[in-house]
């Protein structure tokens, strides 16, 4: 197992559940459902943010397949023939693999909002629900721990529950209410419950039912929760707990962790106004006072608040995901495996022996809230893998968090279905092409509302002369087309504004376009714009800048190992037998009018031992002034090895009259056990 157990030792909050049964095969339904309200995918349009860069049907394809072996290894069929759990297999945290209450929350979460994908989800949520019923405490809560084997409550003492588990069990009621109906009563009464018993007399939030009213759990601070049962049951204030939780918040950051914004696993003194760190070993076998297995989670919970309901009304929650997210880039070095589950309150690594995948994978939603295109990539993309081989814990936050990052998340308290609608962007804004020429531009689109639709693609304002044909000439919202603006001879010179526009039922986007005629003849000075283009300025590497997660300089003179091309120097990324992710930039202006070609020699070498996986890529990419990419010229991996150079080329035309960063990109993943090098060397951007 990747990370330690969370073992408890006093009454405490914590997992999920499971008993005597069977897994549940994953995928689509077997068993017809009543029809949901709210099929996945429901696309949401989140109040801010970025989304991942993968198209919105790239992003559900992702989660159902997470979901389907989310199902297939942790949702069984037991206790009893009309009960249904969720599985801590993986992580010891109740015994003979049995459920938490945190888990049973999870499942009763994840299943309604998968409903229309899987057809057979009112069934099982249903059955996670009656577990629920039949192994409530003193306080009609569920038991935090069962026995897998026995079903039987799984702690000493009293039977007692979480408020984690508790939060989300009412939450899921909330959302089976909306996709399916008849739960109100039950939502409600659950939800009188928590109030009542897991909620202290100031309103902020106690760490189980029968524990004391001075302490809190940074990690039951679901703020989106308690919005949305302040909407649903006001016979209750759930305002007052929102208010309280946020006061908590602030107070605790701004004594401990003003710049970071991190929260410890537990909170002592939480009924004052100098809330602080609980001592080192408060409720559990870890160090309490700093950042933990708990409190990992705020992140995700405090980035998908400002997701749902915006900068204004969830500034607490968006305030505090910046700054999480910032101090886990920082302190990883923008790789998630490396967000260690122990943090220090000032963003330093407590320990580096222990790993665990959902420590990376729940600043997602914190990254997506505070703007972080880049970190939101790369962790969506690592949500595609299970680094450390985590169970139960890490598997189930990675599919909840899966869902908030596709966009599907979609909130029980809204009173109406969102509706269909997308954004249209083009890539570069402009160009420049002489007659006879032409130039190109990639039109993205993006679902930002409701589901996918088909979107029309055509323009308007060309002057005499120009035409703009588009290829695909239709896309499915979430995909991408190639404008090709093609001037015919003789068209006059001049600047014109153009007009790129998707047509769909919702109604119609448009993104501005300029494209610069230039004179017959271009006007253009042939000229190689690339600064110490064979790096044989030595130590000196400007104007490249590089970088190296390892710390190595991608330029160098180890002429034995690799020889360069020509010279002494090259740039070598990759090839150090580890996870690594190495960069060689530059920055040009390429003059308007100008055909241009960027062109290099590259050596690929490696050991690697397949014939099908790439582990190892190199990418070639332009990006504009804001680092954003703007084009992928080509991708390399461990399959494009070579016996020696090989030079490539590529036309950059269509980005005349731009500055452009050319980035050379080389990641290592060291999944296969091999190592792979691409040598650079002997690059040019030539002007024509």
């Amino acid at each position: 197992m990747a990370h330690l157990l969370r073992k408890l030792v006093a009454a405490t909050a914590s997992a999920g559940c499971i008993a005597l049964g069977t897994a549940v095969a994953g995928g689509g339904p077997a068993v017809a459902a009543t029809t949901p309200a709210h099929p996945f995918p429901t696309h949401v349009a989140y109040q801010t943010g970025v989304m991942p860069s993968a198209s919105a049907a790239t992003r559900d394809a992702a989660v159902e397949k997470q979901y389907d072996a989310w199902k297939s290894a942790y949702l069984v069929h037991g206790c009893a023939s009309n009960e249904y759990y969720v599985s801590t297999k993986g992580d010891g945290d109740a015994p003979n693999n049995g459920p938490v209450s945190e888990g049973q929350g999870y499942g009763m979460n994840i299943v309604p909002l998968m409903a229309g994908y899987d057809t057979n989800a009112k069934t099982e949520f249903d059955g996670l629900w009656q577990l629920v019923k039949d192994h409530e405490d003193q306080y009609g809560l569920m038991q935090w721990k069962l026995d897998g084997s026995t079903c039987k409550y799984a702690d000493s003492g009293t039977p007692d529950a979480a408020t984690d588990g508790d939060l989300d069990i009412g939450y899921g009621l909330l959302l089976a209410d909306k996709q399916w109906g008849g739960y109100t009563s039950d939502a409600k009464a659950w939800l009188g419950r928590i109030y009542a018993h897991d909620v202290a007399a100031d309103g902020h939030l106690k760490c189980e039912d029968d524990g004391p009213s001075t302490d809190t759990r940074p990690s039951d601070m679901m703020l989106d929760h308690l919005r949305a049962f302040a909407a649903y049951d006001t016979a209750h204030d759930w305002n007052k707990v929102v208010t309280r939780t946020e006061a908590i918040v602030n107070e605790f950051t701004s004594a401990y962790s003003s710049t970071k914004g991190l929260l410890s696993d537990f909170v002592v003194n939480a009924d004052t106004t100098s809330p602080k760190p609980a001592p080192a070993n408060y409720q559990e076998s870890q160090p309490d006072n700093i950042v933990g297995y708990n409190s990992i989670r705020v992140p995700w919970h405090m980035g998908t608040d400002a997701l749902l309901n915006g900068t204004t009304t969830a500034a607490t929650a968006y305030n505090n995901a910046k700054k999480w997210s910032a101090c886990a880039k920082s302190v990883s070095g923008s790789d998630p495996k490396k967000v260690y589950p122990h943090l220090n309150l000032n963003c330093t690594v407590y320990s580096t022996s222990d790993q665990a995948e959902e420590a990376g994978d729940s600043v997602g939603p914190a990254a997506m809230a505070a703007g972080d295109q880049a970190w939101t990539d790369t962790i969506w993309n690592q949500l595609a893998t299970n680094p450390f081989g985590d169970g139960y814990f890490g598997e189930t936050i990675k599919t909840l968090v899966y869902i908030v990052m596709a966009g599907d998340y979609w909130n029980p308290s809204a009173t109406t279905a969102p509706t269909n609608d997308f954004s249209l962007a083009v890539s570069p804004a402009s160009g420049s092409a002489a007659p006879g020429g032409s130039a190109t531009v990639t039109v993205t689109t993006a679902v930002t509302s409701g589901s996918a639709q088909t979107v029309a693609l055509n323009a308007a304002g060309a002057p005499s002369g120009v035409t703009v044909s588009f290829n695909p000439a239709s896309v499915t919202a979430g995909g991408r087309s190639t404008a090709t603006v093609t001037v015919a001879t003789g068209t006059a010179a001049g600047t014109y504004p153009l007009s790129l526009t998707g047509t769909a039922a919702s109604g119609s986007h448009t993104a501005a376009y300029t494209l610069t005629v230039t004179s017959p003849g271009g006007g253009c000075t042939a000229a190689q714009l690339l600064g110490n283009a064979g790096f044989e300025g030595g130590s000196t590497t400007t104007p490249w800048t590089q970088s190296s997660t390892l710390g190595f300089a991608p330029i160098n003179n180890d002429t034995v190992d690799t020889p360069a091309h020509s010279g002494s120097w090259d740039a070598w990324t990759n090839g150090d037998g580890k996870s690594d992710t190495d960069t060689v930039a530059q920055t040009v202006t390429i003059p308007a009018g100008c055909t241009a070609t960027l062109s290099y020699w590259l050596h690929i070498d490696t050991t690697e031992n397949t014939t099908t996986a790439t582990p190892d890529t190199f990418k070639v990419q332009l990006l504009d002034q804001s680092g954003t990419v703007l084009t992928t010229l080509a991708t390399y991996s461990n399959l494009n090895h070579n016996t020696g150079y090989a030079q490539h080329s590529h036309d950059v035309t269509a980005y005349a009259g731009q500055t452009v960063t050319v980035k050379f990109t080389g990641t290592e993943t060291d999944t296969n056990g091999g190592t792979t090098s691409f040598v650079l060397d002997d690059t040019a951007l030539q002007t024509h």
